[in-house]
């Protein structure tokens, strides 16, 4: 007699779908910060940033139901899947909007909130390495080909901001200004490393295993991971509820929107969430390149 084979579930790798040994961790990671924030500004104010926070993670998946519905609809744990994605927007939205203390408030970006952000995002793929390093993109190589094409386009992409923003500088007669310090490094650090890690890195993986990828785009290999993560990415953008009220900018959307399609298809087509971490620094390098341009021009 031979042994039965095992099952495709026992040979892959564990994601978040699969278990919640990664919750507790990350939620204890924001609840001391939660604590940390608490003391220095008073709980209620806290709460009630956790609160917006919260909802705006709601807001956002309600807008995506009807897409999520297309996708999901007739697979297998769709529920539990909804309710991992919700999670972890909901963390997302709770370290980002916490009240910044200390010399996080002192700051014009919000540094607090990224770096809180990148701390429970690498507990999270250090419980879940294996997964991580497999479908996540973490893993240190990149997929036979893409090199080339991958680094054309960031080239590119960098090089038509740079132009773009020179252009608008002169179009307006803007001051000629140095861009800032904090500003080159926000856009050139952890912060954009964050939203990939999430967005292209969790989110797009958990979705591209239960989804599937029978879509052929650029040469990369997509489904509705890439059209899911890409809606999301333009929503967060252009769509924020905060203390203030509902903000609404259709053109952050879909400039995001646009500028998302092309980070996943990086993704997608490298499988490395390194090179998308790139492509996603270079609009933003790009536009400081111009603006250091136009003003050494002067």
């Amino acid at each position: 007699m031979h042994p039965p084979a095992p099952s495709t579930r026992s040979l892959r790798s564990l994601g978040p779908e699969d278990t919640w040994a990664w919750l507790p961790w990350v939620l204890g990671v924001l609840l001391v910060a939660t604590i940390v924030v608490a003391s220095a500004v008073g709980l209620p104010q806290t709460l009630g940033a956790i609160g917006i926070g919260v909802a705006d993670a709601v807001l956002t998946m309600l807008v995506v139901a009807p897409l999520l519905f297309l996708a999901l609809r007739g697979r297998a744990g769709a529920i539990r899947v909804l309710v991992v994605l919700f999670v972890l927007i909901g963390c997302s939205r709770w370290a980002l909007g916490l009240p910044r203390v200390g010399v996080f408030a002192e700051l014009d970006w919000n540094w607090q909130g990224k770096t809180l952000e990148l701390v429970w995002l690498a507990v999270l793929f250090a419980v879940l390495w294996r997964w991580a390093r497999e479908e996540a993109g973490l893993g240190s190589g990149i997929r036979t080909g893409s090199g080339r094409p991958v680094a054309v386009a960031i080239v590119v992409v960098f090089i038509v901001a740079a132009a773009l923003s020179v252009w608008a500088f002169a179009d307006a007669d803007a001051q000629r200004v140095l861009p800032s310090v904090e500003r080159v490094l926000f856009d050139s650090t952890h912060a954009n490393l964050t939203e990939e890690l999430l967005v292209r890195g969790a989110m797009l993986a958990i979705l591209d295993r239960v989804c599937g990828t029978p879509w052929r785009f650029f040469g990369a290999q997509v489904g509705w991971g890439l059209v899911l993560t890409t809606v999301w990415f333009g929503l967060w953008h252009g769509l924020v509820l905060s203390d203030g009220g509902l903000d609404f900018d259709l053109s952050a959307i879909i400039s995001t929107g646009v500028a998302g399609l092309l980070l996943g298809w990086v993704r997608a087509r490298s499988g490395s969430i390194w090179l998308a971490y790139v492509a996603h620094c270079a609009p933003e390098l790009g536009v400081s390149a111009g603006q250091l341009a136009w003003a050494l021009a002067g």
